[in-house]
């Protein structure tokens, strides 16, 4: 039986204020790291904003930037500070599934501190992933802190900032024009613009030539969510079905093969993650290898087609930028009409 469940979403805010900076997975502390941070941090104060660091965003070894617990403790500081509304977390990474035991121990924080914005993609989107399914905090999936060191800012990371600073309870994108298939790694050229060579084109996996569906908005990087099934922090199964309108999956692949991504999907779908769905974004991926006859778009059809429910895919988020700014538990409504997408994300309880 579905129970009328409710999202909580943050205040509003007003211009000024401070962003709390915290490494839940990898650090800022190697020579391309400390450029990013140097950058980003003069990038916000140029428009007004005060940063505020916790100690781990400048170290780093083993992949992450401190222990498990400390990584917890030193996010659980930043959100009970009544002045930082918002949090934005450092980068990405691999391990930041090790902080959620420490800070699944302290639910009491989380339900008697004022809820704020928490943003972040790749690693950071299991955390906002176990916000939302556990406590119904509205959550960012957008860019980390590091990626804000580009000169000038893409509209891509202006968005998820303009949108925290206004006081609008609604989101309207469009799909963008051209993606970056291929970018410098050199040490410093991730301060440069996009390299906007490749035509968006959001594509069907039913070959539809228009297709709409509306439901909450769920979902990040596979690689990470999966780590989550069949722990005591997973309560995605009940999360989505309490909500009536069914669910929008937004789901993206950052390093899977396409056996992988099989795997992982089917096992989302017989733990029940899927039982309310009402259709998946699939965000782009540069892994789309055929592996003998086996292609991305065959894992995409063996897991989902029995769901009977839009799939579209190549959509604008993920590993390949730019990307949207999605809010998870929002209501949504997505449209897609031969190869161009909009989405619609309303603040609703």
């Amino acid at each position: 039986m579905m129970e009328n469940n409710k999202i909580v979403y943050p205040s509003s805010i007003s211009d000024n204020f401070k962003i709390g900076v915290t490494a839940m997975s990898s650090g800022l502390n190697d020579e391309r790291g400390m450029i990013k941070l140097k950058n980003a941090r003069n990038n916000f104060i140029n428009k007004g904003f005060e940063i505020v660091e916790t100690e781990n965003v400048r170290k780093g070894a083993k992949l992450v930037s401190d222990k498990a617990e400390n990584r917890a403790n030193e996010f659980l500081e930043l959100w009970q500070r009544e002045d930082i509304p918002y949090i934005i977390v450092a980068c990405g990474g691999e391990f930041l599934m090790e902080t959620l035991p420490f800070l699944h121990q302290k639910k009491e924080v989380f339900l008697n501190s004022k809820v704020k914005w928490v943003q972040g993609f790749s690693d950071v989107s299991l955390l906002n992933f176990y916000l939302t399914t556990n406590y119904n905090f509205a959550t960012i999936h957008a860019n980390s802190f590091s990626s804000y060191a580009m000169i000038p800012w893409d509209k891509s990371l202006e968005t998820p900032v303009d949108f925290v600073k206004s006081s609008t309870n609604e989101l309207y994108q469009t799909n963008f024009k051209f993606y970056e298939k291929e970018r410098d790694r050199t040490v410093g050229a991730e301060c440069n613009p996009y390299n906007l060579t490749e035509k968006v084109e959001y594509k069907n996996l039913y070959q539809e030539k228009a297709v709409k569906f509306e439901g909450r908005l769920l979902g990040g990087c596979m690689d990470v969510l999966k780590v989550l099934l069949g722990t005591p922090m997973d309560n995605t199964r009940t999360f989505c079905n309490s909500f009536e309108e069914g669910i929008i999956w937004y789901l993206e692949n950052c390093e899977m093969s396409v056996m992988d991504l099989k795997r992982t999907l089917w096992q989302m779908k017989m733990v029940g993650w899927f039982e309310n769905a009402k259709g998946f974004i699939i965000g782009r991926t540069n892994v789309k290898d055929t592996i003998d006859d086996f292609s991305y778009e065959d894992a995409l059809h063996d897991v989902l087609d029995d769901l009977n429910v839009p799939v579209i895919y190549d959509a604008d988020f993920g590993h390949v930028a730019p990307q949207w700014t999605m809010i998870n538990g929002a209501f949504a409504e997505f449209s897609f009409n031969d190869g161009c997408a909009e989405l619609k994300q309303y603040f609703r309880g």
